[in-house]
């Protein structure tokens, strides 16, 4: 296996609840990204202030700070994730659906929960680019 194949997207996850964790984890086992975990709005903030992402996937609400909090101080502090895009989730029915072909010009997505494994995998394809699943030598 080439370093180029070895290469992981790295992504923060930014979910307080241990069942949403544990289900983004398998929806994302078998693409090609390696996930941070942040328990709490305040993980998140001191993750994503000292790690670069390619991605943040970030929990509306979240004890501590919350996502959208963690979200504005990141893009306000010109951070090293100021311009990484993001994929929020909430429990907010009324969203509507995000258009993938809006990807290449977005920083924020929000999904809605409960999530699809669908939705995820394409909605982080779309704005990572290619997230084949990862090889396995």
């Amino acid at each position: 296996m080439d370093a180029v194949s070895q290469t992981k997207f790295q992504v923060l996850l930014a979910e307080d609840d241990a069942v949403n964790q544990s289900i983004v984890q398998a929806f994302l086992s078998d693409v090609n990204v390696e996930l941070t975990i942040a328990s709490d709005g305040r993980q998140a903030l001191e993750a994503a202030l000292t790690h670069r992402y390619d991605l943040m996937i970030v929990d509306q609400n979240m004890p501590f700070i919350t996502g959208d909090r963690v979200i504005r101080h990141l893009r306000a502090g010109r951070s090293i994730n100021a311009a990484t895009p993001v994929i929020r989730f909430t429990a907010n029915a009324d969203h509507p659906p995000f258009d993938l072909r809006m990807a290449a010009t977005v920083l924020e997505v929000t999904l809605p929960k409960p999530l699809s494994r669908q939705d995820l995998i394409l909605t982080v394809g779309a704005l990572l680019g290619d997230v084949s699943p990862a090889s396995r030598g």
